[in-house]
Formats: structure tokens, sequence, C-alpha cells
């Protein structure tokens, strides 16, 4: 591969899982040499600089005016449910778009069929600005796994923003806890139960499939990946007992009573106090396990749309009260833009493949 994340590099280094790839055959014939995923990806670059703060004597309302001025309602599409990770994300997103346009932006959720049918949407509506793709790293994980057309599904859009890097966390419920369970005896009961603990994810052959399989090999246990389609719907089945783990993100706690045993973190964070880092536990190779939510629209957009909405990110981005609603969450409110968020798609087709192969749910 071309590149691979930190976090993968290390732990495959350290599990030799290039041997296990290797065993399944890879795809040299089909997709180019050596396991490298081929995208096929446009040349996304539109700008050649990422936005940036207007000078200080610039009204930012009328510094975005002159940029474009939409003159209808924009909808971001999201896949997931009303309460879940990006819808709260773009609907926090808007509220502070309101400091600086009077631009009217909705949500629309068209959840179900592993993502698909809300890319299906995006795509099947015209290329004119006024619809935005609110994706996460799951709608390129399930593109890979489900084998859609590359070309529809991740090369026809441009990627416009990164906007969150939101770390893994390992999930029990309250009352577990306070009978003395931590992330120590979550690996015991792990080990007692032989290979049957149940963690829940969102969908096999996906980002938190394959957390689970790096917790289980950094702790040398095993369990059991069963999918509920959502975080929330993970959080529920822990919740329900239809669980012992999820395999979510610190959000998933929001509301619910729930404990983070184990967050992927360089130290404790603000509001998780009582969350040791997986650095803490002695696993500090499982500290980068994260997933990424942005946005995109389709290859053919306007450009000056695309600036527009670019600009919008960033001074959404570094608005005290995005800060201040990431911090609460423990996510990373990173803004990364163009060629840079192109090739974080980039990277997770990759990633998405490699773990595919390891589980043999590729051919």
């Amino acid at each position: 591969m071309k590149k691979i994340t930190k976090w993968l590099f290390s732990l495959a280094a350290m599990f030799t899982l290039a041997l296990a790839l290797t065993a399944c055959g890879g795809n040299d014939d089909e997709n180019g040499t050596d396991g490298e995923f081929v995208s096929n990806l446009p040349d996304i670059r539109v700008t050649a600089t990422p936005p940036a703060a207007p000078p200080a004597d610039v009204d930012p309302v009328e510094f975005l005016a002159n940029i474009w001025q939409p003159t209808r309602p924009i909808t971001i599409v999201t896949h997931v449910a009303p309460g879940g990770g990006m819808d709260v994300a773009t609907r926090t997103f808007i509220e502070i778009a309101r400091c600086f346009t009077d631009a009217t932006i909705v949500v629309e959720n068209v959840v179900g069929g592993g993502t698909r049918p809300a890319s299906t949407e995006v795509q099947s509506r015209p290329a004119d600005g006024y619809t935005i793709f609110g994706a996460a790293m799951s709608n390129v994980n399930n593109a890979v796994a489900q084998q859609w057309p590359i070309q529809d599904y991740i090369g026809g859009y441009y990627w416009i923003a990164k906007i969150q890097r939101d770390p893994a966390a390992i999930i029990i419920n309250n009352s577990a806890r306070d009978a003395g369970m931590d992330f120590n005896g979550i690996l015991q009961q792990a080990r007692d139960m032989n290979g049957g603990q149940i963690w829940a994810v969102p969908l096999l052959g996906g980002n938190k499939h394959f957390e689970a399989l790096l917790t289980w090999q950094a702790t040398d246990t095993m369990g059991i990946a069963m999918p509920f389609e959502s975080g929330p719907l993970g959080a529920a089945a822990v919740l329900a007992g239809e669980a012992h783990v999820q395999m979510g993100n610190p959000f998933d706690t929001a509301g619910r009573d729930l404990w983070v045993a184990a967050i992927a973190s360089p130290e404790r964070v603000p509001g998780f106090e009582d969350s040791p880092t997986f650095a803490e536990l002695g696993f500090p190779q499982l500290n980068d396990m994260h997933m990424w939510r942005g946005y995109a629209v389709r290859v053919g957009t306007p450009p000056a749309m695309i600036e527009w909405f670019q600009q919008l990110t960033y001074f959404i981005t570094h608005h005290p009260d995005w800060i201040a609603y990431n911090a609460g969450n423990a996510i990373a409110p990173t803004a990364v833009f163009t060629q840079e968020f192109h090739e974080i798609i980039q990277e997770t087709m990759e990633i998405t493949e490699y773990w595919l192969y390891y589980l043999g749910m590729l051919d």
C-alpha cells in the first residue's frame, strides 16, 4: 500500500498482519500491485490553498456573500437517524452557520441500507451546490466492502471538508462499572467467555469492526462483533444486555447510562476524566483509533459554491460554540480541506480493503 495510518502500520508490524493479507491472495491483477487499492478518484484541486481567515477589517458575512450567494435552501443529506453523531454535528454546524450567512440549510436523514440510500439520493440530484452529502468514514467503508461502483459512490464526489476526528471508545453500562467492571475486567470476561463476548458495532466490515479487531489483537482476546446498524442502536444493545461491550465513540454515551472504559486519546479528556486512555492501560498502539466525519458534493458542482462552503466551514470550525460542542463530546474539531481530505479518503479505502482481505470478506 502507498499509505496507511500510523495505528494500522504499527499494529501490522506487531501482529504481522501483512502475512495474513498475503495468505488471502491479495488483488494484484485487478486493483494494482502488492494489494494497492486503485480508487480512480478525480483530481479535486479547485482552490490553490485551503480557506483562511479574511483580513481583520473584513466582515465574514460580506466576505462569504462575495464568493457565492445561494438562492434557495441547501440540503445536507446524511445516512444517520436524528440523534446520530453526524446528524447532531450537522445540526450544530447549521446553527453556528447562521452567524455567517443568511442561507437556509436543512438536514435530510436518509437511513438504512448500509448508508447506500443516502449516497444514492445525493447522486440522484443535480450537481448545483444545493445538495451536500454529510458523510462519515462508514460511507467509504461500505462502498469498498459492498463493492459498489467506486466511480459513483466515492469518485463521484468532491470531498469538501473533514470536520471531526472522533476517538474510539470502549463502552459498557454504568451498572457493570458500579459492580467493579473496568477495561481489565472486560478483557478477563472475554477470556472467561472463550470468544463469546459480544461487541456491538454498527456493521461488519466497517471501521468499528476493524477497531474491535485491533483491540482484540493488541490484548490477546477475542469476541463476537455483532452489527446493530448505528452508534445509538449499539448503545441501546449494551443497555438492554444484548451486547457486553460497544465499540463506539464517546458521543454514544451522551444522555445514556453508559461509561467509557477506554478512550483513544493522548491524555484524559475533559468530561471523561474517569475514562483512562489506552496508553494508560498499557496499549499505546491503540491510541490513534478514530473515525472521521465531513462533507462532500457531487463532482461538477460549481467551484464558487465549493469555495463558499469551504470558507463557511472554516469560520464555523473556528467558532467557540463549535469548539465547545466538540470538546464536550471528546471530539477533535479538525478542519481538513481539499487535497488533504482527498488523501484521507484514499487512505480510508486502503485500510478498508486491507482489513476486508484479512477477514476474508473480499475475493
